[in-house]
């Protein structure tokens, strides 16, 4: 009696997880509507002539805490090599874009021509300590075309 009760509720549990809803739109079948604008912009960059740098070093505990870099640059281009499954901004990604915020903070520049990283990575288990130095030539954006 007890084995059959047990089964009876093992059962009915399972077909409630094994049950989903299902959401169906009246518009699934219609065709979207694609509409294509191109425009090209060019920015007008007053190159400097000598070169720039900057630095900055950040640290990470567990791969999720990072700290050491109160501002960066948002918009530089920095590209990394990230992990499928990573869950934080890479300390390296943060590293690279103090630092050029830093150059262009010294520089009064709004970009960084010709950029190159020096990224020296401490890697410990469960810590890690990312200095980076980007040296480049400052560029300051004078209108856009």
């Amino acid at each position: 009696m007890k084995k059959q009760f047990l089964l009876a509720v093992g059962a009915v549990a399972t077909a409630l997880v094994m049950t989903g809803c299902m959401a169906t739109h009246t518009n699934d079948a219609a065709s979207g509507v694609e509409v294509k604008v191109t425009k090209t912009y060019e920015a007008d960059i007053a190159a400097g002539r000598n070169a720039v740098s900057g630095e900055a070093t950040v640290h990470n505990l567990f791969g999720i805490i990072t700290w050491g870099v109160s501002s960066f640059a948002d918009d530089a281009f920095v590209s990394t090599t990230a992990a499928p499954l990573q869950l934080s901004v890479s300390p390296a990604t943060v590293a690279k874009q103090g630092a050029t915020f830093n150059a262009c903070k010294s520089a009064k520049a709004d970009v960084i021509m010709a950029a190159k990283y020096q990224v020296d990575i401490a890697d410990f288990f469960v810590y890690k300590s990312v200095k980076c130095k980007v040296t480049g030539y400052p560029g300051v954006i004078k209108g856009v075309k």
